[in-house]
C-alpha cells in the first residue's frame, strides 16, 4: 500500500513539474521592464523565448516574433542552448 502510495505521489509531483517546464517556455515575461513611472514612454515591456512585446499605457500591445536564434537577447540564448 505504501509503495503505490509513493509511486502515485511521484507520478503526480512529476506531472506538476512538467506542466510547470511547458508554461514557463511557453511564457513571454522571462525578462520585463516597467517604464510607466515615466511620462514620456509610459510602457510595459517584456521578452520571452518567442518574441519581444511592448504593452503602452492606452492598452494597445504589439508583439514581433523572433525569427532566429541570433535575435535573442543573451539570457534568451543562454537558457535555449542548455
Amino acid at each position: 500500500m505504501s509503495t503505490t502510495l509513493c509511486q502515485v505521489m511521484g507520478f503526480l509531483v512529476s506531472s506538476l513539474g512538467v506542466v510547470g517546464c511547458i508554461m514557463s517556455t511557453a511564457m513571454d515575461m522571462w525578462s520585463t521592464q516597467d517604464l510607466y513611472d515615466n511620462p514620456v514612454t509610459a510602457v510595459f515591456q517584456y521578452q520571452g523565448l518567442w518574441r519581444s512585446c511592448v504593452r503602452q499605457s492606452s492598452g494597445f500591445t504589439e508583439c514581433r516574433p523572433y525569427f532566429t536564434i541570433l535575435g535573442l537577447p543573451a539570457f534568451c540564448s543562454a537558457s535555449g542552448a542548455a
